[in-house]
């Protein structure tokens, strides 16, 4: 299970996510589409942990992981 809860990532003054909730379920297959520059990259760092959000949590099966 993965869970992101209100997510935000800012770069110096420009916000790149805002309010970001996403909860996929153990066994669900989820696919991020869209333009370039719209955080689907931004989105998948924050999860594996090489971006750190400004705001919110990242919970993977349970625990905490944000920081």
């Amino acid at each position: 299970m993965i869970r992101l809860n209100d997510i935000e990532v800012r770069f110096g003054d420009f916000t790149a996510l805002k309010d970001i909730n996403i909860h996929v379920e153990e066994g669900q297959f989820y696919t991020f589409l869209g333009p370039s520059g719209c955080g689907k990259t931004t989105t998948l760092r924050t999860i594996t942990g090489f971006i750190e959000p400004a705001k919110g949590t990242v919970v993977v099966k349970g625990k905490d992981i944000t920081h």
